[in-house]
């Protein structure tokens, strides 16, 4: 007559697979909440730099806003600091500062200091 069922070894050995197949499936769900969480944050970021560009292009060229003496220019929202330098530059190099080149940067921390920025280049009409 055979023996039925599973040996205590075999029964161990099982357990010991799935153990392991188990925590690597949890390891990998905190890693990708944490990476969705940092995309996230990025997005946030990316989309009040755009808005701040967006707010400065509304605004008219002599503003204290776009006033490169005013550097650094600086507000926060939330857990983001949007800071803002203006450069005048010269685009036709005819000697004469026409533009100015707004450098946008967005800042926060999340698993340690994070930073985004975005240039744009508004020129005078």
């Amino acid at each position: 007559m055979a023996a039925r069922g599973f040996t205590l070894i075999e029964v161990l050995i099982v357990m010991t697979i799935f153990s392991t197949g188990i925590l690597a499936a949890a390891a990998m769900q905190i890693t990708s909440t944490k990476g969705n969480a940092s995309a996230r944050r990025m997005t946030e970021a990316t989309a009040l730099a755009e808005k701040q560009i967006e707010d400065l292009m509304q605004l008219p060229y002599d503003h204290a806003d776009l006033d490169p003496a005013n550097n650094p220019h600086a507000r926060s929202q939330g857990p983001y600091a949007v800071n803002w330098n203006v450069t005048e530059i010269d685009l036709d190099s005819d000697g004469i500062n026409d533009s100015k080149k707004v450098d946008v940067a967005v800042g926060w921390r999340y698993a340690g200091k994070r930073n985004l920025s975005i240039q744009y280049i508004i020129p005078e009409y």
